[in-house]
């Protein structure tokens, strides 16, 4: 897989020190770098990009879910507004997965894959971290 501008690379600094949620974490920015790699190959092959899409979002309500039961479980104050923030997100893949249904491959559809890899940078840097600092403390 060649780099692009939006290639996410597994580090420490992304790790949360919890083996379920780093596994998850590391499942999904790999869907994230196959799309990344599938919107800048040379075939935009739009059924496959759509495929990935899907599956993006399916692991993504999936991963929120299970971190939902844990933030219930260890009683994590923050559960409500970090769940608002978990619809938000399927909210903007859900929105992607349409935009790249109704439409041609285009300059967009990159853009497109380099939002949702900021947006999952983000969501694990500055929420995520939230909870596993909580879970430390407690």
């Amino acid at each position: 897989m060649r780099n692009t501008p939006w290639t996410i690379e597994w580090s420490d600094e992304l790790s949360m020190h919890n083996q379920e949620i780093d596994a998850e974490h590391k499942h999904f920015i790999q869907m994230v770098n196959e799309f990344n790699h599938e919107v800048t190959s040379k075939q935009h092959d739009k059924n496959e990009i759509v495929r990935i899409m899907g599956f993006i979002l399916e692991d993504a309500a999936v991963h929120f879910a299970n971190e939902e039961l844990l933030f219930v479980e260890n009683h994590f104050p923050l559960a409500m507004e970090h769940a608002e923030i978990h619809e938000q997100l399927l909210n903007k893949l859900e929105g992607v997965l349409k935009e790249l249904k109704a439409s041609n491959y285009s300059q967009e559809w990159v853009d497109l894959g380099g939002e949702i890899k900021n947006a999952l940078i983000d969501h694990i840097l500055n929420h995520d971290t939230q909870y596993i600092d909580y879970l430390r403390t407690e």
